[in-house]
């Protein structure tokens, strides 16, 4: 199956300046994050969950925080989220960045029409 972005709905993303886009099967989800290089980030931005995530840099950069470490990430790099890791994106470089999100199991409230409770717990 090939998936079209530009036919996935275009939702707002967890920061001011930010969109996603979710697919989802039943064992894995993806979310397509694209981030203007004015965005706000805030500490309280900090989340774990009980999914495993990967990131994969599409373009652009950003500086990620993950159990108390923080690195920059650049197009092409892969970041792992561990379950129950505390992390999240801080910051964003001065072209922006687009990357990819993948959880397993997947992440439901990402897609349009999700009405259930999030699995984010904020730090």
């Amino acid at each position: 199956m090939r998936i079209e972005w530009s036919e996935v709905p275009v939702l707002p993303g967890m920061r001011t300046g930010s969109t996603r886009q979710g697919v989802a099967g039943e064992k894995l989800s993806v979310v397509r994050v694209i981030v203007a290089a004015d965005s706000s980030f805030k500490k309280s931005a900090l989340h774990t969950h009980g999914n495993e995530q990967l990131l994969i840099v599409q373009s652009g950069s950003l500086e990620l925080e993950v159990d108390g470490e923080r690195y920059w990430v650049r197009a092409g790099d892969l970041a792992v989220f561990p379950i129950g890791s505390v992390h999240g994106a801080v910051g964003v470089g001065n072209e922006g960045a687009e990357y990819y999100e993948i959880f397993s199991p997947p992440r439901y409230d990402q897609l349009p029409g999700y009405f259930g409770s999030s699995p984010l717990q904020f730090a």
